[in-house]
């Protein structure tokens, strides 16, 4: 009799482990948008709610004007499709900020508003907007081409040309946690921070996602470039003035990631080889920067 229990146990375990996972599929499938025309009537409803408005990107998308240009950059234009080339920039510079109303987003909720938002450049989509086709989705003044450059680009970076080109985006992936970059650049000097003599800065922007169903807390804490000699570098405090937000620790979980933007500061220009994160809990994952 106790084995029989036993086993009607081991059985509805399982029944409901796989219920789980196929809850979780379903879910995972009615984040997807269902076309085009449904993406962007959800996108225009957050677009609405949580980016045009009087305090943040003004009403219509407009911007927010200052003394010097702008305190918040406009949402359409010209100046919108030139300091974003793809839609997955885009993006990072929302996914990458903490105000409480953009963390309550899912990605996909993020990456509709983006859609809606390219319909108010003119940008006509062929189909949804997701993280599987962002870094490729761009039109009018929106190049999509980041390589060489930093972007929405940084008024305190001054910028040297990387010697190679990497196929971006490149990503490593575990059961747990998903880590992309998205961008790679290289600074003789970050405002008024120099690196040593004949060295460089290198700025990475980078994307978590967690594919678990429990929250991870990620943590430039346990983030490392290695050097070709062997060595890790840690990421450096340095004011970089940038849109998209420097790595700090923070949780994240399943459908709700975080981009990040990291400065590591090299002896020489093209002294790194990889990009670590191990956070000794299972989640170690390694990032080749070089072709």
């Amino acid at each position: 009799m106790q084995r029989f229990v036993f086993v009607i146990a081991i059985v509805f375990v399982f029944i409901l482990a796989s219920c789980t996972g196929m809850d979780n599929a379903k879910k995972l499938a009615s984040y997807m948008p269902a076309s085009v025309e449904s993406q962007l009537t959800n996108g225009e409803r957050i677009y609405a709610q949580t980016c045009a408005t009087s305090t943040c990107h003004g009403t219509q998308g407009e911007g927010i004007r200052s003394e010097t240009g702008f305190s918040a950059w406009p949402l359409v234009g010209a100046d919108f499709q030139s300091r974003h080339p793809n839609a997955q920039i885009v993006f990072d510079v929302i996914r990458s900020g903490g105000e409480p109303n953009l963390r309550a987003l899912s990605d996909q909720q993020i990456y509709d508003s983006i859609a809606y938002e390219l319909s108010q450049n003119q940008i006509t989509l062929a189909s949804p907007l997701t993280s599987a086709n962002a870094f490729t989705t761009y039109g009018a003044a929106m190049s999509g081409q980041s390589q060489g450059g930093l972007f929405p680009p940084s008024n305190n970076a001054a910028l040297i040309n990387m010697p190679f080109k990497l196929n971006l985006p490149i990503a490593a992936k575990n059961e747990g946690l998903q880590l992309q970059l998205d961008q790679i650049a290289q600074a003789s000097a970050i405002g008024n921070a120099k690196p040593p003599a004949g060295g460089a800065f290198l700025i990475l922007v980078i994307v978590f996602n967690d594919l678990s169903t429990e929250p991870i807390t990620v943590s430039p804490d346990h983030l490392r470039l290695s050097t070709a000699g062997g060595d890790l570098l840690e990421p450096q405090s340095i004011n970089l003035h940038s849109a998209i937000e420097k790595f700090h620790t923070q949780t994240i979980k399943l459908y709700y990631g975080t981009s990040a933007l990291v400065v590591f500061t090299l002896s020489a220009p093209e002294q790194f080889d990889q990009l670590i994160y191990d956070d000794q809990a299972g989640n170690r994952l390694t990032l080749a920067l070089k072709p």
